[in-house]
């Protein structure tokens, strides 16, 4: 068993013990007199818990971050009421009760307790009529619109996590906060109540020691009924006193929590960016104020006094904030060591950004990235002729013609950790691909045809690995005569940039871009996503199937009959390969127009039955589509059958043969060729049109012995 800690739970034990006796302290004061001087202590230590209380809410930036407020105003609440308790024995016995009460009594109301009668009871309406019902009733409309919103809170944290916006963590906080929210209101709401009953039972505790106290004075110590009423009315009065002035502190601090609003700054800070926010107010009010000082029989001074400081701070206001639209810097910043100003970042405009100082903004990580050497650097210099910018332009819309989704923007950087000559393609932050080009020379490509050699750097061209030669401008026509096809720098990188676009284009697809899409839908289709996205899959699943079509190279230009598809099938699966099965044999058509050839025919080979059978023997059922288990060796045998018998038939057709084979294997035998042949495509029989021409020309065999000859 693991050992436990032992130094956490004795924090949280010794936390336990002095809350407990606490308690224990209350009832002792409940049971037992108390010395005066020990009464004294407790009262100020009252007072000054009420003050603490006050001054803390005043930098709170969230209700929540007092979430324990309602169990501290019960234990106050106790406390101060036991010390009612105490002090009433200390009075009613011996006519005196400590140097605090006493105090109080006969210095705050000047010894008489008529006006110590008339302030108390002032003080209690203020607290029970005032600021308890106006607290209580706000702390009752926030717990009750906030029961009534956290379905709808529930529901939006639900559909950002769906829709990526928020990992599981954050919702996961976000939950946690809402319902915090909701306990914390609905604890209000009732420790509001606690504060009304301590007003109430100071008003009846007070008057029942007035009458005690008479009583006693009168019947039991012989005392005139003047003196008798001056000696425990006083006390009694002062008692009151020194009750009621903590719990209206604690009242008023409760309000403040309670009308907090959502912002985050300081109570105090919040209201001066409310009250300041215009000074035309304040100069308006001031020669209002300064015009009353002027008119016979006010007083001059006050009006005068008051109106002159409320214009000179609006006229100051002013100035203010004139300067700050000339120089774009902030009073409200925060300052940096020594009171100086932040240093502020330069914006797009050459001007200082000064809400970058307001909140610390994370640069996000650029999707795709192409970072280049200093020798590059024209390329993408349209006053040097460079042109590069300009083709990752036409390159962005046409993978949108080809794939069906806008490419997200190509972020170019230099790297000075690069070669002069060198580039490099980051995906995510990852490399996907590098190489070098010459700015000023061409690229002479041998696709297969060309008649006699060049002189000058032989590379291998990066997108497709044909041979290739760096020559001078100046050669160009002669290198074209001997069959090389020849371009520039900027091609070569644009060409390269587009084969791993085209390879990475599920990667692309973000969660972002999906539910963009599905918006722009909406528009014109909106019945085929509501009906879908919640309610039948959420939004990860349909970002998940249609980047299984991306892999598979299938378009997702008709995104409606994907849709459609999902919504009928969703029922059965909620597995993204399956449902993107199910996808592809609704675009069977788009599947088939990219793979006949001018005349529309479609070529195609199959497996031997054999293999066909042996490979569905090896697909064990599972969840979802089920998993291929089959030896690395005669894995690696039917990838290079296959690979021989496909270049073998695509050196002979103008369109690339496809894979015919069951619906079954599809999908594994595609991802089992992926890295040997990936420019091979695998359809199944059912995507294939009864209306489109089939040739059929050979057929992959594939036996045993081949296994051996592989390894």
């Amino acid at each position: 068993m693991k050992p436990l800690n032992p130094v956490q739970p004795a924090k949280g034990l010794s936390a336990d013990v002095a809350l407990a006796m606490v308690f224990g302290g209350i009832l002792i004061v409940l049971l037992f007199p108390l010395p005066p001087i020990l009464l004294d202590l407790l009262l100020v230590l009252n007072i000054s818990v009420a003050i603490l209380i006050l001054l803390m809410m005043f930098y709170l930036e969230n209700p929540l971050d007092l979430s324990g407020f309602p169990a501290m105003l019960l234990v106050l609440t106790l406390f101060r009421l036991s010390l009612n308790v105490a002090s009433t024995k200390l009075i009613l016995l011996g006519g005196q009760a400590g140097t605090v009460i006493n105090a109080f009594g006969r210095f705050v109301v000047g010894n008489n307790y008529v006006v110590g009668a008339v302030v108390f009871l002032i003080l209690v309406i203020i607290q029970f009529v005032v600021i308890t019902k106006g607290a209580g009733r706000i702390a009752e409309v926030a717990a009750r619109f906030t029961l009534d919103a956290m379905p709808g809170k529930q529901m939006s944290i639900d559909a950002d996590l769906n829709a990526g916006i928020i990992d599981e963590d954050e919702a996961r906080t976000r939950r946690k906060k809402v319902t915090d929210e909701a306990e914390f209101y609905g604890a209000m709401d009732g420790a509001s109540k606690f504060v009304k009953g301590d007003a109430v039972a100071g008003l009846v505790i007070t008057g029942v020691n007035i009458v005690g106290g008479l009583a006693i004075g009168v019947f039991q110590q012989g005392m005139p009924m003047m003196d008798a009423l001056q000696t425990y009315t006083v006390l009694t009065i002062g008692d009151g006193l020194v009750s009621q002035i903590p719990a209206l502190i604690i009242s008023i601090g409760s309000g403040i929590l309670v009308t907090k609003t959502a912002s985050t700054d300081f109570l105090g800070r919040h209201l001066q960016k409310q009250l300041l926010r215009r000074p035309e107010p304040l100069i308006l009010g001031g020669l209002m104020l300064i015009m009353l000082a002027l008119l016979p029989g006010l007083p001059f001074m006050p009006f005068a006094i008051l109106g002159g400081a409320s214009f000179i701070v609006g006229r100051r206001l002013l100035a203010i904030q004139r300067a700050e639209a000339v120089s774009g810097y902030s009073v409200h910043e925060k300052k940096g060591p020594g009171g100086a100003a932040p240093a502020l970042p330069a914006g797009r405009d050459g001007k200082q950004d000064a809400e970058s100082t307001e909140r610390p903004k994370v640069s996000p990580l650029p999707v795709l990235q192409l970072e280049i050497g200093f020798s590059l650097v024209p390329l993408v210099d349209a006053d040097q002729g460079g042109d590069l910018v300009a083709r990752i332009g036409m390159i962005r819309d046409q993978i949108r013609e080809e794939c069906g989704f806008q490419m997200p923007s190509v972020s170019i950087q230099d790297n000075l950790e690069l070669n002069n000559n060198e580039y490099r393609i980051l995906l995510r932050g990852l490399e996907r691909a590098r190489d070098q080009v010459h700015v000023g020379s061409l690229l002479a490509i041998d696709a297969g045809d060309a008649i006699g050699n060049l002189d000058g750097a032989n590379v291998t061209e990066p997108a497709f690995g044909y041979q290739a030669v760096w020559i001078s401008p100046g050669r160009s026509d002669d290198a074209e005569a001997k069959g090389y096809t020849v371009v520039n720098a900027e091609t070569v990188v644009a060409t390269h940039l587009t084969k791993v676009v085209r390879e990475h284009a599920a990667e692309l697809l973000g969660r972002q871009e999906v539910s963009e899409m599905l918006d722009a839908l909406k528009q014109s289709n909106e019945a085929v996503v509501t009906e879908l996205v919640p309610d039948k899959l959420p939004l990860a699943v349909v970002h998940r199937v249609l980047q299984h079509l991306l892999q598979e190279q299938v378009p997702i230009h008709d995104l409606p009959s994907i849709l459609e598809t999902l919504t009928d099938y969703a029922h059965q699966s909620k597995d993204p390969t399956v449902l993107g099965e199910f996808c592809r044999q609704a675009l069977a058509g788009q599947l088939i127009a990219s793979c006949v050839d001018s005349v529309g025919t479609l070529h195609a080979f199959t497996l031997a039955p054999m293999l066909e059978e042996e490979l569905q023997r090896s697909i064990t059922p599972g969840s979802g589509i089920g998993t291929m288990n089959m030896a690395p060796a005669r894995a690696a045998a039917i990838c290079q059958a296959v690979h021989s018998l496909f270049k073998q038939l695509a050196a002979n057709l103008e369109a690339g043969p496809v894979l015919l084979t069951s619906p079954l294997i599809r999908f594994h035998l595609r991802q089992l060729l992926a890295r040997k042949v990936p420019e091979l495509r695998v359809l199944s029989y059912g995507e294939v049109l009864d209306d489109v021409p089939l040739k059929v020309t050979a057929a992959v065999e594939c036996p045993k012995n081949m296994e051996m000859a592989a390894a």
